[in-house]
């Protein structure tokens, strides 16, 4: 408590006129707390539904159903069966070396497109090349790509006039889709 004199005292009373007090109006607040309480609410709903989405688990995108007869989950002996079998029936004279070039680059297509789950069995060179590409299947339609561009010569080309496209074996074709099939990366 403050000590004040008696003159002190009497001079403050005397400063104070205590005929002319009222009291003072009341700010008009409640518009404005009304609103900033509404302002309030919303961003405490905004950060609830926020944490409540935010903490949920990210759904992965599904993968591809695989398609096809060898469907079974890319089992390579399975292609390399394929491909010993052209190997075996054009040794054995059932099979002519057009017909083996073009099973060969149906075997390539076919694994292609299981392996990668797109279909590639009647994509073109420039399909092929063309198509777009992920960090997990861009080396495999790259070994796609050049296996076709090796088989085109010696499946199309005029064995007369391209003397390296009539060289060309069944067995280095053969090769050429082993490789494909070893190398795709799954």
């Amino acid at each position: 408590m403050i000590w004040l004199s008696p003159v002190a005292s009497a001079t403050l009373l005397a400063a104070v006129r205590t005929d002319d007090l009222r009291p003072a109006a009341s700010p008009e607040v409640s518009g404005v707390l009304a609103v900033v309480l509404v302002a309030a609410l919303a961003a405490a709903a905004l950060c609830v539904a926020l944490a409540a989405v935010l903490s949920r688990p990210r759904r992965r995108a599904p993968k591809p159903a695989a398609r096809g007869a060898h469907a079974t989950g890319g089992d390579k002996d399975l292609w390399r069966r394929r491909v010993d079998d052209v190997l075996a029936r054009h040794r054995a004279g059932a099979l002519e070396r057009q017909e083996a070039f073009n099973e060969l680059a149906a075997i390539a297509r076919d694994f292609a497109s299981q392996a990668s789950g797109r279909d590639l069995t009647s994509s073109t060179l420039a399909d092929i090349a063309g198509a777009p590409r992920t960090s997990a299947d861009r080396q495999g339609l790259d070994l796609l790509r050049v296996t076709v561009t090796a088989l085109y010569p010696p499946e199309f080309a005029d064995q007369t006039a391209d003397a390296r496209a009539g060289a060309v074996t069944v067995e280095e074709a053969a090769g050429w889709v082993s490789s494909l099939i070893e190398r795709w990366r799954r």
